[in-house]
């Protein structure tokens, strides 16, 4: 009799662990598909997933993630393919741990509304379903999205996400009204760094470094680093750049809208440093211009002595290489007007143009200088000092 039930238990065994082994795909599959459940950015759709179970090799295939409501592209970012080395178990806890990301051809969205807002400030911190439309053999996938796990399982990104021929397209929609401004940064590459707090399980930041070139010209490049808190209530942000060999029409918007210059012509080599915190806006920019050419507006040119200070200006803010080399500071509050104002550098040179001013003028009107007034000192200063020293 045990010798029966022996064997009985024996067939139900083989029976069990000869139809795991012939579904173990099917099984790890879904395994997965319910982690994927569980990953960190909401919005997120794809068309299919691979999972070689002898290599630990996962793919993700045409992977976007929608753009919050309100802003004109639709995806804030997509791309053809994720490659992933992965390992995951089902004890104590179904998790995975991702030890290696690379994303092929992806395409970043970085977009301002009419409003002022960025679409990364506005993304929604819970998940939502994904919407697939793709063949009904990828339901499976749509399934794993629409329901919250039973039980919270546990995804560990690597610290790094390599990125390799991207993009990143800039709109922005609020600098001039009723227009938008883009700008493309292609090919991109660099590394995605993730800082993972595991007893919040969040992601406490994500940052960038990488370099790019502007509109794919290998002469115009970017280097730099980005970082972005994006679980707080207004994510703070930061950002270090330097730019080379940029037409100073891709910031002319705003110029235009920021300067009283009407820029004509040139180029510039850009560094800069931003940081926003709960909000608050404070940035340093440093501009090397090249083959500047450039007039004033007359919408803006309301400040006396306007035209003939800033031609006298340039000539203390030129380098020895010719260049002219001005700084500036920007304040401003999320969602409302930033305010600049003039850098270290831009107001020593000023503080020199006004002095060598006051001395050619005391010097003129005192008859201990030699020759006439110099012709680019405006008349209205002339006119002040010579009624101080009647």
């Amino acid at each position: 009799m045990l010798k029966k039930v022996f064997i009985i238990l024996i067939i139900i065994v083989a029976f069990l662990l000869a139809t795991i082994y012939i579904f173990r795909a099917n099984i790890k599959r879904y395994a997965i598909n319910t982690i994927l459940k569980s990953f960190p950015l909401p919005n997120v759709a794809m068309a299919d997933v691979n999972f070689d179970e002898t290599t630990g090799r996962l793919k993700l295939e045409e992977i976007k993630v929608k753009n919050p409501m309100g802003f004109t592209s639709k995806y804030i970012m997509e791309a053809d393919a994720v490659n992933m080395g992965i390992n995951f178990t089902t004890k104590p806890e179904l998790s995975l741990n991702i030890n290696e990301i690379n994303i092929t051809n992806p395409a970043f969205y970085l977009e301002r509304s009419p409003v002022g807002k960025w679409n990364f400030q506005e993304y929604p911190k819970k998940d939502t379903t994904a919407l697939l439309e793709k063949e009904k053999s990828f339901d499976f996938i749509k399934e794993a999205f629409a329901a919250e796990p039973k039980k919270a399982s546990e995804v560990l990104l690597p610290r790094n996400i390599n990125i390799n021929n991207g993009a990143v397209h800039f709109l922005d929609n609020f600098v001039a009204a009723g227009k938008m401004h883009r700008v493309d940064f292609f090919p991109v590459t660099g590394s995605i760094l993730l800082n993972y707090i595991p007893e919040k399980h969040i992601y406490e930041k994500i940052s960038f470094s990488g370099s790019c070139n502007i509109d794919g010209n290998a002469g115009r490049t970017i280097k730099g680093d980005f970082e972005v808190y994006p679980m707080e209530k207004i994510p703070s942000y930061m950002w270090k750049f330097n730019a080379y060999n940029v037409p100073l029409s891709t910031i002319k918007p705003y110029l235009d809208r920021y300067t009283p210059f009407i820029v004509q012509q040139g180029s510039f080599n850009m560094s800069s440093n931003v940081k926003s915190l709960n909000g608050k806006i404070d940035g340093d920019y440093t501009m090397e211009l090249m083959d500047l050419a450039f007039a004033i507006n007359p919408a803006k040119s309301n400040i006396p002595f306007m035209e003939t200070s800033v031609n006298k200006l340039t000539l203390y803010l030129t380098n020895q290489k010719g260049n002219v080399v001005i700084d500036f500071k920007q304040k401003g509050e999320a969602g409302k007007e930033a305010t600049w104002s003039l850098g270290p550098i831009a107001k020593r040179a000023i503080g020199l143009m006004v002095v060598d001013t006051v001395i050619d003028v005391i010097n003129t009107i005192e008859g201990s200088g030699k020759g006439e007034i110099p012709n680019d000192i405006p008349p209205e200063v002339i006119e002040i000092f010579r009624g101080i020293f009647k």
